[in-house]
């Protein structure tokens, strides 16, 4: 907000040649500390989705090839994916998931061969919460010679993740989830192993390695992640994501994973006394703080997400026709204790 006024009041007076080039590092610098990895593996985006795009058309798997994903991704996971495919004539495949949206991670393996370029997946599952071991997953695809590209949208912020140790080779997300960011802001670890062989989709002229050197008939790719940062984007909300990921390092990742589990953990009491079915994973490794619950028969789960903000302000959604309840650090044990109080009236 400082920023938006300083620009509105002064425009290039108080954000001039030099803040607009730095203007990513201090999210660039936070991001890195959350992941465990070096300033010059990360870059600056205004989406997952644009980030991913980049990437897809950077990696342009061939004619031949195949990319490896779940049906219950989220949407914009695939979609890039998709896109490049059809230009190329590459194959998407999909592992299915049953009934409870869960997807068995050999199902996802098993589509994995020789010809497999690229195994994309969310880290956690949008709709159930569902978790997929990295380090598993990046060693299937790097045995056949294929990328792991991560959509940690939903985990990052809340999951507590080391690049280096997980073997992805590109890790997103955008910032207005577990971030605790806004929208117009995004990040992403690109690995030193695959950065500098990647010709990025998007290009503007921030793609040069010096951005005031303004001719256009040259272009130097930066040798780090940055080579990705191609445009101008909304400084502020860059700016203030980058607040908000230094709070979440300040709190430390591992105390913010303990307290969400804990949190979701009463989640799983209040459904359980209220004898809702809990479809999200809840074994120790495939588990997050996305607990969602199915409604009883007959009770639509966007109907009681639209009356629980409308009548009690209190804020959950409704994914796949599942109750979904995400708390984070903002949250309380008594404001679970709150929405469980609020469900059994509204439930009877």
């Amino acid at each position: 907000m400082d920023w938006s006024d300083a620009l509105a009041r002064g425009g290039a007076a108080e954000f001039d040649g030099d803040a607009e080039k730095n203007g990513m590092m201090p999210l660039r610098r936070a991001a890195a500390r959350l992941l465990s990895c070096g300033v010059k593996d990360i870059c600056v985006g205004s989406s997952a989705t644009e980030l991913l795009c980049s990437v897809a058309w950077a990696v342009s798997p061939q004619d031949g090839s195949n990319i490896v994903s779940t049906k219950a991704s989220f949407p914009s996971t695939v979609y890039p994916w998709t896109r490049v495919a059809d230009a190329n004539g590459a194959e998407v495949r999909l592992a299915d998931h049953n009934l409870d949206l869960y997807t068995d991670p050999e199902d996802i393996i098993s589509l994995i061969d020789e010809n497999t370029s690229v195994v994309t997946l969310s880290h956690v599952e949008f709709s159930s919460g569902q978790r997929y071991n990295l380090r598993r997953f990046a060693d299937a695809a790097h045995s056949v010679g294929a990328m792991l590209v991560v959509d940690a949208t939903q985990s990052m912020g809340m999951v507590p993740i080391d690049a280096k140790s997980s073997g992805a080779d590109v890790i997103v997300s955008s910032g207005y989830k577990w971030l605790r960011g806004t929208y117009g802001a995004a990040v992403a670890y690109i690995s030193p192993s695959v950065c500098s062989g990647m010709y990025p989709g998007l290009l503007g002229f921030r793609s040069h390695d010096d951005i005031w050197d303004l001719r256009a008939e040259r272009m130097t790719l930066p040798s780090d992640a940055s080579r990705f940062e191609y445009t101008t984007i909304h400084f502020g909300a860059a700016l203030g994501l980058a607040k908000a990921v230094d709070e979440i390092c300040e709190i430390g990742i591992q105390e913010v994973w303990e307290h969400d589990l804990a949190l979701a953990d009463k989640v799983i009491e209040g459904a359980n006394r209220l004898g809702l079915s809990i479809v999200s994973s809840i074994t120790e490794e495939e588990r997050s703080a996305i607990v969602s619950l199915r409604m009883p028969e007959g009770v639509s789960s966007e109907a009681i997400a639209r009356r629980l903000q409308d009548e009690y302000s209190i804020l959950v959604t409704s994914r796949a026709g599942l109750l979904r309840v995400s708390p984070h650090i903002d949250n309380s044990t008594e404001e679970v204790g709150m929405l469980f109080d609020a469900l059994e009236k509204l439930l009877s």
